[in-house]
Order: structure tokens, then C-alpha cells, then sequence
């Protein structure tokens, strides 16, 4: 299986349709209904809400799984256009939708900002090949705006951007104040609309809390957690042994990656009621590097025993999130 997804072979898309399936099965059986609480802003709770009143399970999980399938090939496509591997693969992928099926993300803010994230991100790794790209860069912002009005603590991720900017285009502040004013738009006509239609009650945000998350977590769940964090760091170990023999663009593109997994760390302390696929935000990073490892090593058996224990956890996990 390793060695399949380890070729660039276009046919390997279809491949990771028949994988993230065959991993993600519970979805379709005991798909979650849309999630709504009150850390979600207005327009996931006015938007979104009603999705979850005309949709049954079934169709929940279809939607859920094909965004998170969806993010996938998106995500292999940006690890394959940016050269993050010395050979092009879809190992990212792969390593996405295995991290993500054994925790069960379901329909989701999160899910839906994740997608506006890795947006960002392929828009972010292409500024430096772009002569005039005030045009994205507003994109950027503007992204970013709609993220943060789907699920408020993705404003951590407006850093990123203006982190990225810093590395990947020189210091000019009229593209800062570019990437500013996108982030603003989204909340400009949202204060408009709220004055034309006179109902500003539309316009409450959550309040931000800094708490220790409590999650309460099966023993697998807690072991598939603890595998998955291993495998990044040994991810991230093997990725900076062998960033010299990257592009300088592929190197900031994996600083630009470190950073995204660093504030990503903190959603699930910003808010009252903490959920667990809040960490959905950090899986995002984590399979880039989780597909290091797979990549990297020169042993098969510690390559092919990495994947095949994440597989269980996933079937076993599985298995109690449908019985029990």
C-alpha cells in the first residue's frame, strides 16, 4: 500500500478515493448531525444550520467525507507543486485521510475553515513565482476574513499569513495593508448588512477562553493520539535531516507548514466548550510531516509497521464509534 501511494501515478487519486472509503466507512453509518455551538459564529449557525435540518445522517457523512477527501488531494497537490519531497508522491494524501478517519471528523466549523486554510496555503506558496500579486494577496485576506467568521479562533491563522508574506515577497506595507483590508471586507459588509436589515444582534462573536481542553477519550483514542503526535516529530526530525537537499522555495514552504501546526496548537485552548475535532487544525501540518515518515526511512518493516498500526487503531476506533 506504502509503496503504491509512494509512486506518481495519476491513478493514485483513485486509489485514495477507495482508501479514504474503505478508512472512513463509520461516517456512513453514524455520521454526527451538523455540529453547532456556541464557540461557532453567526454565519456558520445561520448558514449551516440549516443543512442539518434538511439532511439526514447519511447525506452528513457523504459531505463530510468528500470535503475531507477533497482537502486530501488538495494538500498532495500543494506538497507535489511545491517539491516538499524529493519525489512526488501521494503520501500526503494518504496520510490525511488516515489521521483523520481514525478520530471521525464529522460535518463541522472546523471542517469547513480547514478548507479555507488549505486554500490560503496554495495561494500563500505561489506569491514568490508572481510579478504583481496584489490581486492574491487581497484573496488571502479576504480567505481569511471568512474563516474567521465561520470559526472565530481561526484569527491565529491571519499570523500566518502575514508571516508568510514576510518570507515569501519582500517587505512592501502596501501589501500588508492589502492583505489587512481582505481580512476586513468580509466583517465590512457583514456590519452593512446587519444596518440595512436592522439586526445587529447578528454581528456576536464568542467570547475567547484560554482553558485547559478536557476531552473524554477511549484508551485507543488516547493511543491513536500518541502515535500520531510520534509520528509527526519523527516526521519533522527526518524532514529537517534532509531540508538541504530541498529548493529554497520548498524550505519556507515547510517553515510556512511548522508555523501553521504551531498556531494550530492552540485552537482547542481558545474556547469554552472544547471539542475534539477542534484538532483538525493541527492534522492539517501534522500529515505533511506524518508523510515524512513514511517517506523518509529506509527500513520498510518500521515504514510498513507505522502504517498498518494507525490502520487498526482506525478499524478499532471505528468499530466502538458505530457498537457503542
Amino acid at each position: 500500500m506504502i509503496g503504491s501511494f509512494k509512486a506518481n501515478n495519476p491513478r493514485n487519486n483513485f486509489l485514495l478515493l477507495l482508501y479514504g472509503l474503505a478508512l472512513n466507512w463509520p461516517l456512513f453509518f453514524r455520521a454526527a448531525p451538523v455540529v453547532i455551538n456556541n464557540n461557532d459564529t453567526f454565519l456558520y449557525q445561520y448558514l449551516f444550520g440549516i443543512f442539518n435540518r434538511f439532511a439526514n445522517n447519511s447525506i452528513i457523512g457523504f459531505v463530510a467525507f468528500f470535503i475531507l477527501f477533497l482537502q486530501a488531494v488538495i494538500l498532495n497537490k500543494i506538497a507535489t507543486d511545491q517539491k516538499l519531497f524529493q519525489r512526488n508522491n501521494y503520501l500526503t494524501g494518504m496520510s490525511f485521510l488516515l489521521i483523520t478517519s481514525i478520530f471521525h471528523i464529522g460535518f463541522s466549523s472546523a471542517l469547513v475553515s480547514v478548507s479555507l486554510l488549505i486554500w490560503i496555503l496554495s495561494i500563500l506558496f505561489n506569491l514568490s513565482n508572481q510579478g504583481n500579486p496584489k490581486k492574491n494577496i487581497f484573496n488571502l485576506g479576504l480567505l481569511t476574513g471568512f474563516a474567521i467568521l465561520i470559526f472565530f479562533p481561526t484569527f491565529l491563522f491571519a499570523f500566518v499569513v502575514l508571516f508568510g508574506l514576510l518570507i515569501f515577497r519582500p517587505f512592501r506595507i502596501q501589501e500588508w495593508f492589502i492583505v489587512i483590508l481582505g481580512i476586513i471586507t468580509p466583517f465590512y459588509f457583514v456590519i452593512a448588512l446587519g444596518f440595512l436589515l436592522d439586526k445587529f444582534e447578528i454581528l456576536h462573536f464568542p467570547n475567547l477562553y484560554f482553558i485547559i481542553p478536557k476531552f473524554h477519550l477511549s484508551v485507543f483514542e488516547i493511543s491513536s493520539l500518541c502515535l500520531t503526535l510520534l509520528f509527526t516529530i519523527i516526521g519533522f526530525i527526518f524532514t529537517q535531516s534532509n531540508m538541504r537537499k530541498l529548493l529554497v522555495q520548498s524550505r519556507n514552504c515547510w517553515t510556512i507548514v511548522t508555523a501553521f501546526l504551531f498556531f494550530a496548537l492552540f485552537i482547542p485552548f481558545l474556547n469554552k466548550t472544547p471539542q475534539f475535532y477542534f484538532t483538525l487544525f493541527c492534522f492539517v501540518p501534522a500529515s505533511i510531516f506524518v508523510a515524512s515518515t513514511f517517506y523518509y526511512p529506509e527500513k520498510k518493516w518500521f515504514i510498513n509497521l507505522s502504517h498498518w498500526a494507525l490502520i487498526v487503531l482506525s478499524a478499532i476506533n471505528g468499530y466502538f464509534f458505530i457498537f457503542h
